[in-house]
């Protein structure tokens, strides 16, 4: 990407600016001067402004930024135009990208964009209908992040003298994070294996064979495991009938002898009471427990499970309802169109670009018309303010959910109770033998046997019938995965492949830039020249980290660094990521010493700026870039140079050809 030219008008210093910043290939250097208060920060300003947008929401915001000089002389509009050469679809492109604020009829700033690629134009604003206004807005915001995304501009145009501050730990963390992730270029990996997956579960999904074919295996399913319950029930059956088998064992064995052991009867029976009358009060405590929770179901559990799983689908409804109001808000009244049409109609007739008979009234109904047709209809209509604030209030809902602790002891519960029906015919039983004799125990133990028999003949019989199903099952899935398919075969295949080209590019960029920053460091780092034994790099980006080392073997703290250092390890890390990254961007650095020493400087300006990028645009003082020696050890490398002038009566900046009275030769 290189910056061909930059304009403003009425913003902040500039009245008006139109500066030319081509560059030769051999002279990458653009090298502005001016005093404190000249302007310099402001055309760092006004080029992320014509890339980014100013981003105004007040009129005062708005007034703030709108030169003084401006007011009461001319139109209170801004306007920020930026040309550029980038690569859009490895496709070498010239942009003029164009931006222009002015206050609404509701004192709100409003934007214009208007985009020229190559003679493709896109044009939007804030009172563009929505669903053009998102078509090109997109478009445009593609092009710029192809060239130079926003998150990472700080990082190539920066104030030197901040620039330490990149090191505070979350700051540097994010910035390191985002080239990794996008200068780097191994994002797009990640990006593809995602989509991969997505493919492939498309491709899945395909592959079912026809809705009878997969009814039919829904079927065999739901079958299967009716039966299995079925048995599992069969099973919880004998296994309860085993137990009263073995209660009873010892009385049918006396019974059956003629024999009689009231005294042991009795005390069974006890034991067998004890364990009912617990089951019993266990229960009263759970029943509190669940008629507490209950009290507090609905916003425990029903209003904070319901938030959560329609979390998206109320987000998308409260996001529609705004872009509608937004919308709405936009739409120009007919006083507004009559006033524009007229204007239009007259400079055209001036200049003869219209036919003379063309009625203004004609046009003003078109477009009237035109607004009609594209105004978006609110398909939430229904929802009036009341409810659109408790579907807000319902979205932030969150609770702790206690289910799970009473679920838990709810199946400890429904264990017990279950075996309480047996205790309870335990207990009958022996109370029985007590008043009816040995022929009752004999008579219910040989009943309660062959009632196991039946039902381990049931049991065998279900367990047959589930191995057939199973083979049914899975005869049916062997058929479907036996059809050759080759683009699935590859699908599958596909996330774990650029998975691993993304982790094996992060490692080799990785090793990359450990070297070449160690290179630089000894080479730029004064204050540790020639010994700087390496830098390392986090394995993860997840709590990212940069580490410098001593040849000796100790690590060298970033923080104990001083300002000076601390902004030559950031300008070294600068032209290390900008060399390996996929970017090509210009680099612009205000106040290019900062606080460094002579020696500092003198490798900076013989060795780094020369060679930083293909353009470089310097904003600096001549404390900065001395006329008497910094400046001419710089001027090979030079294809401008300009001087910014304060004009505090006019209240403007204005451009000198120049470098503070110096033309470059």
């Amino acid at each position: 990407m290189l910056i061909k030219k930059i304009k403003a008008k009425n913003f902040k210093t500039y009245l008006e600016l139109d500066l030319d910043l081509n560059v030769e290939e051999e002279k990458p250097i653009i090298l502005i001067g001016g005093d404190n208060g000249g302007g310099k920060t402001t055309l760092f300003e006004t080029i992320c402004g014509a890339l980014y947008g100013l981003k105004l929401k007040t009129k005062k915001q708005f007034e703030d930024l709108l030169n003084d000089g401006a007011l009461g002389k001319v139109e209170p509009v801004i306007e920020l135009e930026i040309v550029f050469e980038g690569q859009m679809l490895n496709q070498k492109q010239t942009y003029i990208l164009k931006r222009t604020y002015r206050l609404g009829s509701d004192n709100k700033p409003k934007e214009s964009v208007y985009l020229n690629m190559n003679g493709n134009i896109f044009v939007y604003g804030t009172e563009t209908p929505a669903q053009k206004r998102i078509r090109d807005e997109q478009q445009v915001s593609k092009i710029i992040k192809a060239n130079l995304p926003e998150e990472l501009s700080s990082y190539f145009l920066f104030d030197a003298m901040q620039s330490s501050k990149l090191l505070e730990d979350g700051v540097f963390a994010q910035i390191i994070k985002d080239n990794f992730e996008n200068v780097l270029g191994f994002k797009k990996y990640l990006q593809l294996k995602k989509a991969s997956e997505e493919l492939l579960q498309d491709k899945t999904m395909e592959r079912m064979q026809v809705q009878q074919e997969i009814e039919e295996y829904k079927k065999l399913c739901e079958d299967k495991a009716n039966k299995e319950k079925e048995l599992e029930g069969i099973g919880t059956t004998i296994d309860s009938l085993f137990k009263l088998e073995a209660t009873l064992k010892d009385a049918y064995t006396k019974a059956k002898a003629g024999a009689e052991d009231q005294e042991h009867t009795k005390t069974q029976i006890k034991q067998l009471d004890d364990q009912i009358k617990s089951i019993s009060k266990n229960a009263e405590f759970y029943t509190e427990k669940v008629r507490q929770f209950l009290e507090s179901f609905e916003y425990d559990v029903f209003i904070s499970k319901m938030s959560d799983s329609m979390a998206t689908e109320v987000e998308g409804i409260l996001r529609a309802k705004e872009e509608f109001l937004k919308a709405s808000e936009k739409q120009l009244t007919l006083e507004e169109v009559s006033e524009v049409v007229n204007s239009v109609l007259d400079y055209m007739k001036a200049f003869s670009l219209c036919s003379p008979t063309v009625e203004a009234q004609k046009v003003i109904d078109h477009v009237v018309k035109s607004q009609n047709d594209e105004k978006v209809a609110d398909e939430f209509d229904f929802l009036d303010p009341k409810e659109i604030e408790a579907l807000k209030t319902f979205a932030a809902t969150k609770s702790v959910n206690r289910f799970p602790q009473i679920e838990s002891e709810r199946k400890q519960l429904d264990s017990d109770i279950a075996n309480l029906s047996n205790l309870k015919m335990q207990k009958s039983s022996l109370e029985a033998t007590l008043t009816q004799g040995n022929e009752m125990i004999i008579k219910q133990y040989e009943d309660n046997e062959a009632e196991i028999k039946r039902l381990k003949a049931n049991e065998e019989t279900l367990k047959n019938e589930i191995e057939k199903l199973g083979i049914k099952i899975h005869g049916f899935d062997i058929q479907v995965q036996q059809e050759p398919d080759p683009k699935y075969d590859t699908l599958a295949k596909l996330p774990e492949f650029f998975e691993s080209v993304a982790n094996a590019l992060l490692q080799q960029k990785k090793t990359q830039i450990e070297t070449e920053m160690c290179e630089q460091l000894n080479k730029y780092l004064l204050s540790y020249q020639n010994y700087i034994g390496r830098v390392e790099l986090s394995e993860s980006l997840d709590n990212f980290s940069i580490k410098m080392f001593h040849k000796a073997g100790n690590e060298i703290s970033l923080n104990h660094l001083n300002a000076a250092s601390k902004q030559i390890f950031i300008q070294v890390l600068l032209r290390v990521l900008r060399n390996l990254g996929d970017y090509n961007p210009p680099v612009m650095i205000d106040t290019v010493m900062g606080v460094l020493s002579e020696e500092s400087r003198d490798k900076l300006m013989e060795e780094y700026f020369p060679t930083l990028s293909e353009q470089t645009i310097l904003l600096c003082t001549t404390s900065e870039i001395r006329k008497d020696s910094d400046y001419k050890r710089l001027e090979p490398f030079v294809s401008k140079s300009y001087t910014l002038i304060r004009n505090v009566a006019e209240q403007k900046s204005i451009v000198e050809n120049g470098y503070f009275g110096i033309e470059l030769n």
